[in-house]
């Protein structure tokens, strides 16, 4: 089956001239600490990567250079959906704790520093994953509607009126617009439920995968939808061109197999970027400047450079 994967990537390869895209050597591995480094995000400068436990226990932090990793929390479930702020000081969660039999759930944005502001009160009706609506806001949609939530009370910096697209509503998408607290749904693929909502780096256009299979790109008002082909967890380059997924196979439980491709936001070409048989290359991140891109192996933290 591994085989069979890699020889798929090699001929799903589109050469795109004299400035392809490629992987400039191989992996290095960056945190293996004896507990699984899962689901890597770069920081907004790049100097970090934030990153989780199995099962999306936790959340902990490293440099870039694989030197001081830390938690900031051991609450279950933040390692689920998280949101850096914009300004790399601070990372956006929803956490998770018992009170007796019941499960709670709240925001919180956990501060490089080692602060903590609870933005919601804990609840039993989770609220959504939280998104950054600007610098100064969090927004989140849950069953309850939209928590259109300010980082800093103190600082009163008004809700933005850019639109910020949040992730799946009602099998569809939903962009929320924070000054007025209206939210409408996209229904691109019908009524094919929507994963893995990700915008470009400025906004203009989402990718997102569909339930089931497929990975799609579109502009962010609905229009000039792309199929793109197999993929999941997407992640853009910082300049907009190239979306960075893994494709993989299972056996109806686990992954067998999974590479690192990456494909033209317009879909005119898929480059593998790994070919590891012996290895589950997942989740990947790339990084600000482009050169390279973390990902995990279901165990460690690698770099993959990058170049064209």
């Amino acid at each position: 089956m591994r085989i069979a994967l890699a020889a798929l990537l090699v001929c799903l390869a589109v050469p795109v001239g004299a400035q392809s895209l490629r992987a400039s050597g191989p992996p290095v591995r960056l945190v293996a600490d004896g507990a699984p480094a899962l689901h890597p995000a770069w920081s907004p400068d790049g100097s970090a990567l934030a990153f989780t436990r199995a099962r999306y226990a936790g959340l902990w932090v490293v440099g870039a250079d694989g030197q001081g990793a830390r938690p900031l929390t051991d609450a279950p479930a933040a390692g689920f959906g998280f949101a850096w702020a914009p300004d790399g000081r601070s990372i956006a969660v929803r956490s998770a704790q018992m009170d007796g039999v019941q499960r709670l759930a709240a925001i919180e944005v956990l501060g490089l520093d080692g602060s903590v502001a609870t933005l919601t009160d804990w609840r039993t009706t989770p609220p959504g994953l939280p998104r950054w609506a600007g610098a100064g806001h969090v927004v989140a949609l849950g069953s309850g509607g939209l928590d259109v939530l300010p980082a800093d009370a103190e600082a009163r910096v008004p809700a933005p009126a850019e639109p910020v697209a949040l992730g799946r509503l009602d099998g569809g998408l939903a962009v929320a617009t924070p000054a007025s607290g209206s939210v409408r749904t996209l229904a691109p693929l019908g009524g094919t439920e929507l994963l893995n909502v990700t915008p470009s780096p400025d906004g203009a256009r989402v990718a997102f995968e569909a339930y089931g299979g497929g990975l799609y790109v579109m502009d962010a008002d609905g229009s000039d939808l792309i199929d793109l082909g197999a993929g999941s967890r997407p992640s853009w380059s910082p300049d907009g061109q190239w979306i960075a997924v893994m494709v993989a196979e299972d056996d109806g439980h686990d992954y067998t197999a999974s590479e690192i491709v990456a494909v033209r936001a317009d879909g005119s070409a898929r480059v593998p970027l790994t070919a590891t048989p012996d290895r589950l290359e997942m989740n990947p991140s790339w990084s600000p400047d482009g050169t390279r891109i973390a990902f995990d192996d279901g165990d460690a933290l690698f770099l993959l450079p990058i170049a064209e």
